[in-house]
């Protein structure tokens, strides 16, 4: 007998199958559910930050950051203690690869 999976999507809390599942940070999504709550943008587990279990893509937290000046706008927590430092290394990544953008080719 065939028993399935028991993993859910923490998004939209339905069953998850091998086929369609992306796993970060012990939680398990669907493709299409793994996507940025500020644009909704297609993530990947290389190009996603989260903030408290709110999936960003790295642009997007990055400007979040900008308008704000931090990240105060959410509730403080243990979890952003703790990533504080990845934090801000994606914002550093984002913002140099900006100018490197910018920058007058030749």
């Amino acid at each position: 007998m065939f028993s399935g999976t028991q993993d859910k999507c923490a998004a939209c809390k339905k069953t998850v199958y091998p086929l369609e599942k992306v796993t970060v940070e012990g939680e398990f999504y669907h493709k299409q559910c793994f996507k940025c709550a500020q644009g909704g943008c297609k993530l990947t587990p290389s190009n996603y930050a989260a903030l408290e279990g709110t999936l960003f893509c790295k642009a997007h937290f990055a400007q979040l950051f900008k308008e704000k000046g931090n990240y105060n706008h959410f509730s403080k927590s243990a979890s952003m203690q703790k990533n504080s430092e990845s934090v801000e290394k994606i914002v550093d990544q984002v913002t140099s690869e900006e100018n490197v953008a910018k920058e007058p080719s030749g």
